[in-house]
């Protein structure tokens, strides 16, 4: 009897050892996998950040040196120092990023701004991959190749251009060969689950798969959501955890930079243009008052002197409302009213201007249509379309206005018979500051779809058969706004 409960007992130790095993050879593929995976992620990251890179030395190569017309004529070692400037202002934004430019079949320009000396001789052990890698680019135009050298990942791209090519290189901290760490882990595995019991390990192998899973969720929320932070883990695979974190904040700091360094440039040239819109009415007004200053010491000042001061100052207050309106727009108040009415009254305030150049205006409509609008900002819409295209048009020529209701809103279309719009100015048309106009400051259309937008509407342009433009209103009629 007591044979038989010994043998029971071995029995079941044996069983006990052989459940630990097997559960062991799982946590050995569930680690793996992890590992798989949050190497897959440093890589894509790193992709991502040398393309990044390569573009931005692209860019200033363009800005700063493809305009010079005496750049080919520099000997070589100017080159070279010329294009290490930009490669280490380019590069320090980029931590571990080393690399250059490829022209003439040289390298040239080649930095390493963090390393921990500055560093300026092109990696000899990675000469040759980078010289395939940029090959490859300049067939292709981008290129980029992983390479495994002992435990550490290689990553290189290269991207072309019509003189050369840019490359960039990063060295990548890895794990242990795939074979030789599923060996090790399997080996201490085994060791550990001989000394500890079927319980211990299945609660081992249920917390690391738990954890397993945690971090896979983390990292596809990182996909979509960079604040996201993996929760703190005191286990195995806590480390990967806030080695996952530390790249997450990495990269929304490097991003935050970016979109900081955009916004700059963006006010630069908003300021840049503001200025240029308000100089011109100032230096006519200016010139206008010398002539006036000029005609008071003879005496012979009239009414009409101030003509021009004050169109020029209309100008400048134009400009200003515009500006102000297309900034921060007040809430649109909607109502439901009849459309008709309202553009009767917007023909009769361009009226005037219309007869003047013999153009008539035309309004058709499908019925009644009405619609939710803001009254005053409807009108400040449709008399602007009008005056385009009044001044579009050819003298004796005809603009027509048409409303009609839909499936889904009412919508109004201005058409006039001028020349129409080539695909430049289609592609810029409803930017700030872009005009065709001698005297226009290019708000107009960029204020009217705000305002249209604010009406839960649409401006857009619709190219028309035999010539001319045609600007459609889109709004929600009284059925879809109820």
């Amino acid at each position: 009897m007591r044979r038989i409960f010994e043998q029971r007992l071995q029995l079941q130790l044996f069983f006990a050892l052989a459940a630990s095993c097997l559960v062991a050879a799982l946590l050995v593929e569930l680690v793996s996998d992890a590992v798989h995976h949050a190497e897959g992620y440093v890589l894509s990251d790193t992709s991502r950040v040398l393309s990044q890179a390569i573009r931005e030395l692209r860019r200033e190569y363009s800005l700063r040196i493809s305009g010079d017309s005496e750049w080919n004529t520099l000997p070589a070692g100017a080159r070279d120092l010329s294009l290490r400037a930009i490669s280490e202002t380019v590069l320090a934004a980029y931590p571990g990023v080393e690399g250059g430019y490829w022209s003439g079949s040289q390298f040239l320009g080649y930095a390493f701004p963090t390393h921990g000396s500055p560093k300026y001789d092109v990696p000899a052990a990675e000469r040759n991959d980078i010289l395939t890698t940029i090959g490859q680019a300049r067939e292709h135009g981008y290129a980029q190749r992983i390479l495994r050298e002992n435990r550490d990942f290689v990553v290189i791209a290269s991207m072309n251009f019509d003189r050369g090519a840019v490359w960039a290189m990063k060295r990548l901290p890895g794990e242990a060969a795939p074979a030789e760490r599923k060996h090790s882990l399997l080996l201490a595995c085994l060791v550990g689950a001989a000394f500890l019991s079927a319980a211990g390990v299945l609660a081992t192998a249920y917390a690391l798969r738990q954890g397993v899973t945690e971090i896979k969720k983390g990292l596809a929320v990182l996909n979509t959501d960079l604040n996201y932070r993996l929760p703190e883990r005191h286990d195995e695979l806590g480390e990967i955890s806030a080695a996952i974190n530390n790249m997450a904040a990495a990269r929304r700091r490097l991003e935050a930079e970016l979109q900081r360094e955009d916004r700059l440039r963006t006010t630069g040239r908003l300021v840049g243009r503001v200025a240029h819109e308000i100089r011109n009415p100032l230096n006519g007004i200016r010139l206008a008052l010398q002539a006036v200053a000029r005609r008071a010491a003879t005496g012979r000042v009239d009414r009409d002197d101030f003509q021009t001061i004050l169109e020029e100052i209309d100008r400048m207050n134009r400009l200003l409302s515009d500006l102000l309106v297309f900034q921060q727009p007040r809430p649109a108040r909607l109502q439901v009213l009849p459309v008709i009415p309202l553009l009767d009254r917007c023909i009769q305030i361009v009226k005037p201007s219309a007869d003047k150049r013999q153009i008539s205006l035309t309004l058709k409509s499908n019925g009644k249509p009405e619609a939710a609008l803001d009254e005053s900002y409807f009108i400040q819409v449709c008399v602007n379309l009008l005056m385009n295209a009044i001044e579009a048009s050819p003298p004796q020529g005809e603009v027509r206005v048409e409303a009609r209701t839909s499936h889904d809103g009412v919508q109004i279309t201005v058409t006039d018979q001028g020349p129409g719009l080539g695909p430049e100015q289609r592609e810029h048309l409803f930017e700030p500051f872009y005009t065709t106009k001698p005297n226009g400051h290019g708000l107009g259309l960029a204020v009217s779809r705000e305002l249209m937008r604010s009406m839960h509407g649409d401006l857009v342009y619709e190219a028309t058969d035999g010539g001319g433009a045609r600007f459609m209103m889109k709004l929600e009629d009284a059925i879809h706004a109820g």
